[in-house]
């Protein structure tokens, strides 16, 4: 058991030691990765990357995100939380589809810096379900829907660096400096009172930002 052990760590060892970035006869990599958002604190759901090198320092790219989201919350007739019981479910969609280019320096054998850029499209949909419940505690009579759909467009800076532990097998990090824009539509809403229902849309708008408002990327990948 102790010669196996040996030999196993001198097998990982000499990987590690042998590991060399990819060239143009292995242009693709697939890669995972997991977003880090610095202003909030919070980690995103993990997104999908696809490069193709169209040389040794030029990759073209296209990454995929899906977030989801769902939150239910109750709401008591009485506050010792007994009694009828309403409730308001929230949920939010986003899906974002990047497509961009990268430019890799020499680095060193093993690590690969590069910089880039991406052009970013998202489609979303936010939605609220209340039973029993009108938007400030349970009412046996209101029940509601609410939807508000959205679109986004950005451009994002990058700049970040894959570092190749094994055979083909990198991690890397990226940051982000972005510019983008949420256009939400018209929201409906459709309230119904003891069984007549009312139907509003509230005005479309639009918001901006700019800053580290996109990504902080871990990643792992293959090149082949």
């Amino acid at each position: 058991m102790k010669k196996l052990m040996i030999l196993v760590s001198a097998v990982a060892l000499s990987g590690t030691m042998f590991a060399q970035k990819g060239t143009t006869d292995n242009p693709f990599s697939l890669e995972g990765q997991l977003s880090y958002n610095a202003a909030s604190l919070s980690f995103n759901a993990p997104s999908l990357r696809m490069r193709y090198f169209l040389a040794d320092d030029l990759a073209g790219r296209v990454s995929l995100s899906i977030n989801n989201s769902s939150t239910k919350d109750y709401y008591y007739e009485n506050a010792n939380n007994e009694g009828g019981e309403g409730t308001g479910v929230s949920k939010e969609s986003m899906t974002m589809i990047s497509l961009g280019a990268e430019k890799h320096f020499a680095g060193t054998d093993k690590l690969s810096p590069y910089v880039g850029a991406d052009l970013v499209f998202g489609m979303g949909n936010s939605s609220e379900k209340w039973d029993k419940f009108d938007g400030f505690g349970y009412n046996a009579n209101v029940t509601a829907t609410i939807k508000s759909p959205s679109s986004m467009i950005g451009l994002n800076l990058v700049a970040g660096t894959d570092y190749y532990f094994a055979e083909n097998i990198y991690v890397g990090l990226e940051l982000g400096l972005g510019f983008g824009t949420t256009t939400y539509k018209a929201e409906e809403t459709v309230v119904t009172v003891a069984g007549t229902s009312t139907t509003s849309l509230e005005a479309p708008s639009k918001e901006s930002a700019f800053g580290n408002n996109f990504i902080g990327n871990f990643r792992l990948g293959w090149r082949f």
